[in-house]
Order: C-alpha cells, then sequence, then structure tokens
C-alpha cells in the first residue's frame, strides 16, 4: 500500500474546511478482475463511473472523498459491503491499494436525487460544500462562511 503522511492528509483537509478529525479513512483494495471487467471504468471520470456503478449494482455505495497521496486528490470510489473499490484507477492497470478519507456515502436513492438537483451531475466536491450545512459533521461551515 502506498504510504501517505497523514499529519499533512489532515492538515490538507483542513485547509480546505473540513473536520478531518470526524473524518473516516478507509483501505481502497483491488476488486477482482471479474467484477473489474463488469463495472463502467471510463478512464479519468471516477464520478461518472461510480455513479453508474452503484445504479447498476457493482456497488451498494457511491462514496465521496480524497485519495489521500502527496497532494489530495477530490475522488469519488464505491463500496460494496464493508470494502471500497475503484475501478476507475484499478482499470488503468498496476493497481495498488491506497488510503481514502470518506466525506460521505450515497445510496442510490439519496445518490440520485442529488444528482438531480446537481443538474444531473453525480455529487461531487463542489455539490457538497455548496451544501455545506447538511453534511456539517465533515464540513466546517463556520470556518468556511469566513473564506468566503
Amino acid at each position: 500500500m502506498t504510504e501517505v503522511n497523514q499529519e499533512s492528509v489532515h492538515q490538507q483537509l483542513t485547509a480546505l474546511n473540513y473536520k478531518a478529525d470526524k473524518m473516516r479513512f478507509v483501505t481502497v483494495e483491488a476488486m477482482d478482475e471479474e467484477m473489474l471487467e463488469s463495472c463502467t471504468a471510463t478512464e479519468g471520470e471516477c464520478f461518472y463511473n461510480s455513479y453508474m456503478n452503484v445504479i447498476y449494482g457493482k456497488g451498494e455505495r457511491y462514496v465521496l472523498g480524497y485519495r489521500c497521496e502527496e497532494t489530495i486528490i477530490d475522488h469519488a470510489i464505491i463500496r460494496k459491503g464493508d470494502k471500497y473499490y475503484d475501478p476507475t484507477l484499478q482499470a488503468q492497470g498496476d493497481f495498488q491499494p491506497y488510503q481514502y478519507a470518506v466525506l460521505t456515502e450515497f445510496t442510490v436513492f439519496d445518490m440520485m436525487k442529488h444528482a438531480k438537483s446537481n443538474k444531473d451531475f453525480p455529487p461531487d466536491v463542489d455539490y457538497i460544500l455548496s451544501k455545506a450545512s447538511k453534511f456539517k459533521n465533515v464540513i466546517d461551515v463556520e470556518k468556511l462562511k469566513q473564506s468566503k
């Protein structure tokens, strides 16, 4: 697994007005090849891919958050059972498990409801920030207001 400096990740999340100490950090694993083959995995389209994979039952939850790398990257993945997968990244080959900071998880119903109010786009980080009061468990709403 790719090692990252957790303190640096926490600092970056805090700088983006998140409550890093309230976020869950999970390990994203490789899914078996048969499951990957059945997933939507268009290169560079993690939000769309994760959205479609949940709609078609390849995952149970659409998971929005950040890939924990030297510089964090907003990203969407899927959860099936208690495992987290990233068909978008895995389809590119040479996949290594990595740490992921979870902002929120959506069921298929909630994901589609939020997409409807987001001009039919899957929920992304900008959308979550625009609805900050609904996600104040992980967003520092007061700090966000001050930074505007």
